[in-house]
């Protein structure tokens, strides 16, 4: 049976395919580069000093293998749900349902460690006395982008747009304007030990959100043809462009260890407070911008839930005027704002980081059982060299599993124990 017909995706009937390539291509954007450039910087360095060069790269490298496989599934499918939707389809609605809670885990705890960065550069521009002010504006911002999802997905998507241009602009800027600042001495001073494994981890963080750009598929113009093209460019600039960031920030500002906002720090450094102004504003304008993709996608992994029958119904609801997912909108900001304004930074992250390879690992399985079960299922894109990406993809993310916090994985493993009584609720 073609997978475009299938009937128990009942849900699709009220949503609207209003997102276009450039739409798409922004959210990519904003999906991958987002509040981890701007900020660990001056962590990486301090792990691994110069080893910190060749993080991103090896980091690309490594998630570039795990974008390939779902670059192939989103060519296969126009259907809102991304992994869940390929596990389900593949392993059978137990492994669909974990698979979908913990990307609605990853939504949530995604969006909330970004909204948590949105106000640790807010203080670049507060007084110590006034920082208590950056909690409200982290509120009034996941509001402020809820409520424009809430009329509409295009609204959302023009948010997305606006964010995507400001952040790459403000990032080309300290790129252009900090190369010509660069000196040899300021690599000089930095160490060349450390812990690589722990770094790339943590880069990991920089890398992680493309999984989030497959869910809303169907709400996309022919995202089969559109998601492997955007999937594959993203990755291929964002690799250059993070490259090129940690190599000016480290050759020009010699305290980059000891920053918690590197970027904009080192942009005063060399160019005075207009530059940290700019920086400042740029960093805040992308960490806006993955704050206002996640707005948009995270909502749909609880509705699809719902809409298969794990979740209440209720969180399923279309909105007949706006066609969104409103009750599930609603439901997602109040968690985000809990988690945004209680948890901590270094700890959303590593949290972020293990439930987006819980994403990982059965969509690159499901590349090869596919190509097995089903190999006349059209493709719009198909991994090169058989089933030597999927495997390499599937080791890889088992090397990073092996290096994330034990009590990371304790915290992750009482989640998944959490959702249980919802599937059997429903058998």
């Amino acid at each position: 049976m073609d997978i475009q017909k299938k009937a128990d995706m009942k849900e699709h009937y009220l949503l609207t395919r209003a997102l276009s390539f450039f739409d798409v291509a922004c959210m990519g954007f904003n999906c991958v580069v987002g509040a981890g450039i701007f900020l660990l910087a001056g962590q990486l360095n301090n792990l691994v000093g110069m080893g910190s060069l060749l993080v991103f790269p090896v980091c690309g490298m490594l998630c570039f293998a795990v974008a390939l496989c779902f670059a192939e599934l989103g060519s296969m499918y126009d259907e809102t749900g991304g992994a869940y939707l390929y596990t389900k389809d593949t392993f059978g609605p137990f492994a669909g349902f974990l698979v979908g809670w913990i990307m609605w885990l990853a939504s949530i705890i995604g969006w909330a460690s970004v909204a948590s960065g949105f106000g640790l550069y807010c203080n670049y521009f507060l007084t110590k006395d006034k920082e208590w002010l950056s909690k409200v504006i982290v509120t009034v911002l996941v509001l402020g982008l809820s409520g424009i999802n809430y009329y509409g997905v295009k609204p959302g998507a023009r948010s997305i747009n606006f964010f995507s241009v400001g952040k790459f602009l403000s990032l080309l800027i300290f790129i252009f304007v900090g190369v010509f600042f660069v000196k040899r001495e300021n690599f000089n001073q930095l160490h060349n030990g450390g812990n690589f494994s722990m770094a790339t981890t943590l880069a990991l963080y920089a890398y992680t959100g493309f999984e989030f750009l497959v869910v809303p598929a169907g709400e996309m113009r022919n995202p089969q043809k559109h998601l492997p093209r955007i999937i594959i460019t993203i990755f291929i600039i964002v690799t250059f462009l993070y490259i090129a960031i940690q190599y000016v920030a480290m050759g020009t500002y010699p305290q980059l260890s000891e920053s918690d906002k590197p970027l904009a720090d080192a942009a005063f450094y060399f160019m005075g407070p207009a530059g940290g102004v700019i920086i400042g504003l740029g960093a805040l304008l992308s960490i806006g911008g993955i704050n206002a993709g996640i707005a948009l996608t995270s909502p749909r992994s609880l509705y699809v839930l719902s809409a298969d029958g794990f979740f209440p119904p209720i969180f399923a609801k279309i909105h007949r005027k706006y066609h969104t997912p409103y009750l599930a909108i609603i439901a997602n900001t109040a968690l985000t704002l809990l988690l945004s304004l209680t948890g901590s930074f270094r700890y959303l992250i590593a949290a972020s980081v293990m439930v987006s390879i819980l994403q990982y690992i059965p969509t690159c399985l499901a590349v090869i059982a596919l190509r097995k079960k089903n190999p006349e299922w059209k493709r719009g894109y198909k991994v090169p060299g058989g089933y030597c990406i999927p495997i390499l993809a599937l080791i890889i993310c088992g090397w990073l599993l092996y290096h994330v916090e034990l009590k990371v994985i304790g915290a992750t493993a009482l989640a998944i124990a959490a959702s249980l009584p919802f599937y059997f609720r429903k058998r």
